[in-house]
């Protein structure tokens, strides 16, 4: 009776299998038990048991090219088969799947929270409520109406605008000298001097850099008519002893201020960043998740700082014009208003995965980054003992490892012996090693994340029996093309 063969019928595809092979088939099977003709029937895949019979006739487990691993996976739980059995050209396939999936599943949890697909609406009880939940969707979700499209047109403008005034206010072209007012400022704590200032105001004052008079008031400057005066020598000497007291006060070192309408620009701009994070903060829904949020808490770093500096300038005027200043070490956070601009494409599905991706790449790239800066400690360090002359300490040759590692290669520094030369040639060949390795792990992240956030969201939340009827509805229309299509061919024929 061992050698008696008994049909295992998988959805319509029989496999002949003797009883000593059936018997190492999990008890599962066997609980179906025989028919009158020695045939087991079972609904199960047939693609997937060619792989588990050969696991158990031949000792090896391999995952069909053809089956999704998700599928396989069930089939091995209904068999009894432990996936670690799987043969090593396999189950790295295998693992990786797995690994995708849970990342995906991350993905997209966080893009329901991220577009409100999932949540089930709530309605206010009150006219208060409802109005407050419409201001905030216009605030917060540029896709709910017309007045939130705009409000975001709005505030990108706003938010481009502030970081150009941030960036121009540093160049020589939107810089100019002190006027009398800015001057009477600058020497406010000066008495001496801004009695001085004032005696000068709406006259001609000389650069100390220039030997031809300039008018820096606004204000046309009275000129001295010479047909009034008696002496021409007195008239020399006037002039004089007014071009020795202007030298002394203008224009002082190191001092410059920007045009006034950029000053008006950052006080509108700072007006608007203002009441747009009150009105934020007001109707948002849940203030503790409000101030969790990164962008929400660099809006409130940037309006501080911003605010800060106005008031630092008001109360210290003399630190506002001088271009190294204590007010530097305040502008400095400043930096946070460029930072706005993620609030801009926060929105935007790529920036996102972008995002994402380097989340799930975050393990790769520390990695990466621990062997660039060990590789560069060592190569710092035979560089240096190796060509002292160049590199004055260990420090200066890891900025020039670092430099030669990542393929930047400013040429500040560089060996100049053979040895040195040689180290720096095996140097900026392991960065390229380092870095290819661990770069291809975040493009491949992007890739799936893109991959997966072009199928669209309605597809995830359709249930079984949509899924279900509409790959019926598939298999219908291609039968139906099949039937017709002899039927075209026997007509032309």
């Amino acid at each position: 009776m061992e050698n008696a063969i008994i049909d295992l019928n998988l959805n319509g595809r029989v496999f002949r299998l003797k009883r000593s092979t059936f018997q190492r088939l999990p008890i599962a099977c066997l609980e179906y038990g025989e028919d009158g003709q020695g045939e087991v029937y079972l609904e199960r895949h047939a693609d997937c048991f060619d792989a588990v019979l050969w696991y158990f006739t031949n000792g090896e487990l391999h995952m069909p090219n053809s089956i999704c691993p998700a599928v396989f996976k069930k089939e091995l739980e209904f068999w009894s088969v432990d996936p670690s059995k799987l043969s090593q050209c396999c189950y790295m396939k295998y693992l990786s799947f797995f690994e995708d999936q849970k990342l995906l599943k991350t993905f997209e949890e966080d893009e329901k929270k991220s577009t409100g697909v999932g949540k089930p609406p709530k309605i206010g009880r009150s006219k208060l409520e409802k109005f407050q939940s419409k201001v905030w969707r216009t605030l917060d979700d540029p896709s709910s109406s017309v007045a939130a499209k705009i409000y975001v047109g709005v505030s990108a403008f706003v938010i481009l605008m502030s970081i150009f005034v941030l960036c121009v206010s540093t160049h020589p072209a939107f810089q100019r000298e002190l006027q009398y007012d800015e001057l009477e400022a600058y020497y406010s704590s000066d008495p001496e001097k801004l009695a001085q200032v004032k005696g000068l105001r709406n006259k001609p004052i000389r650069n100390s850099d220039d030997s031809k008079v300039k008018k820096v008031s606004p204000i046309s400057p009275i000129k001295v008519n010479h047909t009034f005066l008696p002496d021409r020598k007195l008239n020399n000497t006037i002039a004089s002893d007014h071009e020795n007291q202007t030298a002394d006060l203008l224009p002082p070192p190191n001092t410059v201020a920007r045009y006034t309408y950029l000053d008006y620009l950052d006080y509108g701009m700072v007006t608007y960043f203002g009441v747009e994070l009150i009105i934020r903060i007001t109707f948002c829904p849940k203030k503790s998740k409000f101030f969790s949020s990164l962008l929400n808490i660099i809006d409130v770093i940037a309006f501080s700082s911003e605010v800060a500096t106005m008031t630092f300038e008001y109360i210290f005027p003399k630190e506002k014009y001088i271009k190294f200043s204590a007010l530097d070490i305040v502008e400095c956070i400043q930096i946070a208003r460029v930072f706005r601009l993620f609030r801009l494409v926060k929105n935007f599905i790529g920036f996102r995965i972008l995002i994402y991706s380097v989340r799930a790449s975050l393990k790769n790239m520390l990695l990466m980054i621990f062997n660039l800066l060990v590789a560069a400690l060592i190569f710092s360090s035979i560089g240096f003992y190796s060509d002292r002359a160049t590199f004055e300490s260990i420090p200066d040759a890891i900025w020039w490892a670092i430099v030669t590692m990542t393929t930047v290669g400013y040429g500040d520094s560089y060996p100049k012996n053979i040895p040195g030369r040689f180290i720096g040639c095996l140097c900026a060949i392991s960065g390229i090693f380092v870095i290819a390795v661990s770069i291809p792990v975040l493009v491949n992240n992007y890739i799936l994340f893109t991959g997966f956030a072009n199928l669209p969201i309605k597809r995830h939340s359709e249930g079984l029996t949509s899924l279900l009827k509409s790959e019926f509805d598939s298999r219908r229309e291609r039968k139906h093309s099949q039937e017709t299509e002899p039927m075209t061919s026997i007509q032309s024929s």
